[in-house]
This record gives structure tokens, sequence and C-alpha cells, in this order.
């Protein structure tokens, strides 16, 4: 699942993408500088906000990565 997060970040042209959660949430990627891959520990990716708030989540947490349909109240 990482290899397809960085397939979509590194992607020409970058298209936004989405990372669906475990949880159902999911998170919107606007641009490439807005995720970002941990070294150490591995297995984790971070997708930053606009306002400087970010999450760091598992990458056993990611059910779904692409051009998910947006549903209200669910996207970050």
């Amino acid at each position: 699942m990482i290899q397809t997060i960085k397939d979509f970040k590194y992607a020409e042209p970058f298209e936004p993408f989405d990372i669906e959660l475990s949880s159902g949430r999911v998170l919107h990627v606007e641009t490439p500088d807005h995720v970002a891959f941990t070294e150490i520990p591995l297995g984790r990716v971070a997708v930053l906000n606009d306002n400087g708030t970010s999450l760091i989540v598992s990458i056993l947490h990611v059910v779904n990565v692409g051009h998910l349909p947006s549903t209200k109240g669910e996207t970050e």
C-alpha cells in the first residue's frame, strides 16, 4: 500500500487523491507536499494539512487509495 501512495504522490501530472482508513475516515491529499513517509519506523504515512496539523497513520490502517467519492463529514 505504501508503494501505491508513492505512485500517486509522484505521478506526472499530479492529481489530488484520497487515503481511506479502516475507521472509514478519508484523508484528502491535495498536493504532493501534503503526504510524507516515515523512515523509522517503517510503514507509516503522514498526511499534512494546510492549517499546520498532521496525522500519522500506520499503513495497516489504510484500506484504499485513489480518487474516492467524497462523503460529507468524512474527509479531512
